[in-house]
């Protein structure tokens, strides 16, 4: 496997993620709005998604690294896990536009990985672990599952607030309406907490095995807790509270956030690699067989 190919493919997701970007505003910023130019920017997503995951089998050859194995790589696997989810969803739940929340995170997942130094490397000795895999396995698919959940629930504030507003013409009209927006919210939310859920677990258990815990750690520990309360939060009182629209929308707001604390945490923490590792890394891919 030639590490061109990896580099084509991680070009080829960038590029169709950007532009089905600047396609989704060109649609909601348009006074005219051309269908045709949302339903080609949705697809775009979904082939963003297809050279994603190619490039991510692709990098895990040439680097001989697990997509589950290490810490940084499964970020990525998450942002196209979650382009999937929109490319299989957004037909049968009309939600073509929720892609202009999913392509620009795609793309900023994307390209923050590739450049902030980390590299799709094997984890540090510190950090391997037969409990990692499937620790991260569960937080990859629960991430992903909740990046959906939070763009329905941004969606839904923004019409709401156009229907408060009265501005019912315009972007009003394009985005699809507030029962919709809040019924996905909720679904992706429900699938994704058991999931969550089981991360949290494994990740107790596989802290305990850890040596030297760093402030940094204690603060992601901490982070993913508050994650999930939010989210179990958010299902406890919809189910006894009758807790819908607003109030849920703002709860999954704000756990996607600590969410996002918690993988920027993942993402910078580590230095760059060394440039002995480097070079090790770059021989390893020359020596793969083609």
């Amino acid at each position: 496997m030639s590490p061109h190919l990896a580099d084509v493919l991680f070009a080829a997701a960038a590029l169709d993620y950007l532009v089905a970007t600047v396609l989704f505003v060109r649609y909601l910023l348009a006074k005219e709005p051309n269908e045709k130019e949302e339903l080609f920017a949705a697809r775009l997503v979904a082939l963003g998604a297809f050279f994603h995951a190619s490039h991510i089998v692709a990098a895990s050859l040439v680097w001989r690294v697990c997509p589950v194995a290490g810490v940084h790589f499964p970020i990525s696997v998450a942002t196209m896990l979650m382009a999937v989810g929109y490319a299989a969803f957004r037909k049968r739940w009309k939600l073509e536009v929720l892609g202009a929340f999913v392509a620009p995170l795609a793309l900023t997942a994307h390209l923050t990985l590739r450049f902030s130094g980390t590299g799709p490397l094997d984890p540090t000795p510190r950090f391997r672990s037969a409990m990692l895999p499937l620790h991260v396995t569960m937080n990859v698919l629960g991430i992903a599952l909740f990046s959906l959940a939070f763009a329905a629930a941004a969606l839904f504030l923004v019409q709401e607030r156009l229907l408060k507003q009265k501005k019912t013409t315009g972007l009003f009209r394009r985005l699809p309406p507030l029962d919709a927006l809040d019924r996905a919210e909720h679904r992706f939310l429900l699938a994704g907490f058991p999931l969550l859920t089981l991360g949290i677990v494994t990740g107790t258990v596989f802290v305990r095995h850890v040596d030297g815990v760093t402030l940094a750690d204690v603060a992601r520990t901490g982070f993913g807790y508050a994650t999930w309360l939010l989210a179990a939060g958010v299902l406890f009182l919809r189910a006894s509270a009758g807790w819908r629209g607003r109030r849920a929308a703002y709860g999954t707001i704000a756990g996607f956030g600590f969410a996002l604390l918690v993988l920027a945490l993942y993402t910078f923490r580590a230095s760059p690699p060394k440039p002995e590792v480097l070079r090790a890394v770059t021989t390893s891919a020359e020596r793969a067989p083609a």
